[in-house]
């Protein structure tokens, strides 16, 4: 081979050789897991790429933790956004390599005669050789960019799951509190039918009695149904069935007050959010690639080669040969024109990205602050308050001072207030999270200890306190007067839960024995003669009846000592 085509073969060689070096295999994918662990440590075995077929059900309630780590494993947006990292790798080695150089072999033969014209060539576009730098300047830079994007969306997928989580775990608490409220109706429901076939109490104060035990159980199952949905809301992003046996926690943290200020949460928003990050990447990529299009406008494109011909009558001929396109119709302007209209996309999408930041950073922290004043005022003012009407209530209704109506509307605004401090609980948690999510990283107080948690049992009344509990016909003590919640805790052994809230209330066993047994009384309280004895002390004297009255008053004692209200079965 001539020295000439030697040379030639030998620069696209050493060209094509510095342009075949492949990536590094975590390439992208190393630098993205240290931006998500730089936020939310993770197991050293993680890796989004191998799909997990069957996860594991686990064997303990989870945690908001264990529920955001679930997610990173199981959930398929990870892997679908860790594929695109993939395509960016891909682009990046498209532009780091070099085009193929081109071969030509041309046979041309005259009409009519013997031998033929050979020629060959081998040719290299130009242009494609200086545009290489800035080529993988801005592929490795869009690369950059996506490893940004992609661990964004992983921490805003977190962000997703901790919101799912609580809200789970909070409709689960307001579903429990619920079904509890209606088994406590549902008794209720019971005794005062045992009270009516007895005789104690008329047919308004049953159907009161069994309307009310009615709603408690259409409210259950609507709470039972919200926490179904929020359970498999949760599950689709954890990558587990709704119906499968996994359980979580049962109580949120009780919630706290912020610790910090918009004014200190907006420039940590902006310096660490990753999606932020991203956009501004992509206003200096989208600058770069102008200044490269009008640089290169006016050079159209540039083949360089190197043929050798062979006549018909066995003379050769050789040398390089340059192939230039000319601007003559074309100078770029679409090109320029395109450059400038995706820096001004850019540039746009940048500035509403800044602008949503702060907002979402001033929403969230008044979010947050709302929703910790409104739980903080139900659990020390509207609750106690409730509890403490209904205790009022409940007295009145013990001396005959009001009827069963008013105490079912007292017990019905206390148990909304229950769910709506539950709500209001869980509201606070969510906000937090949302917030977290608008930051892009940790809260100042996220590593302060967490205040002791909140359930069900710690703002349910007992499910001895039913609706038509005639137990104390006394006032207030002083210590149900100090505490308004006195008596509102969850009973701890199943005789609490089954006792009679019409004690004091039952009337004699009918002498035909054809009414149900009344329900057991307290073994501690004596056995009521009168139910009314404990009343009348508070009536005052009356004068003696005349002698022709005195058939009437005692039939009239007589008719009040069996206690009745009217519709006698």
């Amino acid at each position: 081979m001539p020295l000439p085509l030697r040379s030639v073969a030998t620069a696209a060689a050493a060209l094509a050789l510095a342009g075949c070096a492949s990536l590094p295999s975590e390439r992208g994918y190393a630098e993205t897991r240290a931006l998500i662990d730089a936020q939310r440590p993770l197991p050293a075995d993680w890796s989004p790429l191998d799909r997990v077929a069957t996860p594991d059900f686990p064997a303990t309630p989870m945690g908001v933790d264990d529920a955001v780590m679930r997610a990173f494993f199981h959930n398929p947006r990870i892997r679908e956004a860790y594929a695109r990292l993939g395509i960016g790798r891909a682009e990046l080695e498209e532009a780091r390599r070099l085009v193929n150089p081109t071969f030509g072999f041309a046979r041309l033969s005259p009409q009519g005669g013997d031998g033929a014209q050979i020629t060959r060539s081998l040719s290299l576009g130009l242009t494609d050789l200086l545009l290489l730098p800035a080529r993988k300047r801005l592929a490795e830079g869009e690369l950059d960019r996506m490893q940004k994007a992609v661990a964004g969306e992983v921490l805003a997928l977190a962000t997703e799951v901790e919101v799912a989580w609580y809200e789970a775990v909070g409709a689960a608490q307001i579903a429990a509190m619920r079904d509890l409220v209606a088994q406590a109706a549902d008794r209720s429901a019971e005794l005062a039918q045992r009270f009516f076939d007895a005789g104690n109490i008329n047919r308004l104060q049953l159907e009161q009695e069994h309307a009310a035990a009615t709603q408690a159980r259409i409210e259950a199952a609507a709470a039972g149904a919200d926490a179904l949905r929020a359970r498999s809301a949760l599950g689709g992003l954890i990558g587990l069935p709704s119906s499968a046996d996994w359980r979580l926690q049962t109580q949120l943290p009780a919630p706290r007050p912020a610790a910090f200020s918009a004014d200190s949460l907006i420039p940590l928003a902006l310096e660490t959010r990753l999606d932020l990050a991203a956009a501004k990447q992509a206003v200096a990529l989208r600058e770069d690639a102008l200044g490269v299009t009008r640089r290169w406008r006016w050079f159209g494109t540039v083949e360089v080669g190197y043929e050798r011909e062979r006549e018909i009558d066995g003379g050769i001929t050789r040398g390089p040969s340059v192939a230039l396109g000319l601007p003559l119709f074309n100078q770029g302007q679409g090109a320029v024109a395109r450059a400038q209209a995706e820096l001004l996309q850019a540039r746009a999408e940048l500035d509403a990205q800044v602008l949503a930041v702060q907002n979402a950073a001033h929403l969230g922290i008044e979010r947050l602050t709302v929703a910790a004043t409104i739980a903080e005022r139900y659990r020390t003012e509207l609750v106690p308050r409730r509890e403490a009407i209904v205790a009022r209530t409940q007295e009145q209704v013990n001396f005959m001072l009001a009827g069963v109506f008013e105490l079912l509307v007292a017990k019905q605004q206390e148990y909304d207030a229950y769910q709506a401090y539950l709500e209001a609980v869980r509201d606070y948690w969510t906000a937090r999270a949302e917030l977290r999510g608008a930051v892009g990283g940790r809260l100042p107080d996220d590593d302060q200890p967490l205040s002791p948690t909140v359930g069900v049992e710690a703002i349910l009344p007992a499910a001895s306190a039913a609706p038509m509990d005639h137990s104390a016909h006394g006032g207030a003590t002083p210590a149900t007067e100090a505490d308004p919640h006195a008596g509102h805790r969850m009973p701890e052994s199943p005789s609490a839960r089954d006792a009679d809230p019409h004690a004091g209330h039952a009337m004699p066993k009918p002498q035909s024995g054809s009414e149900s047994e009344p329900p057991a009384q307290d073994p501690s309280a004596a056995e009521p003669v009168d139910p009314h004895a404990g009343h009348r002390k508070t009536v005052p004297e009356r004068d003696p009846p005349a002698e022709g009255d005195t058939d009437d008053s005692e039939k009239s004692d007589n008719a009040h000592s069996h206690h009745e209200h009217g519709d006698r079965p």
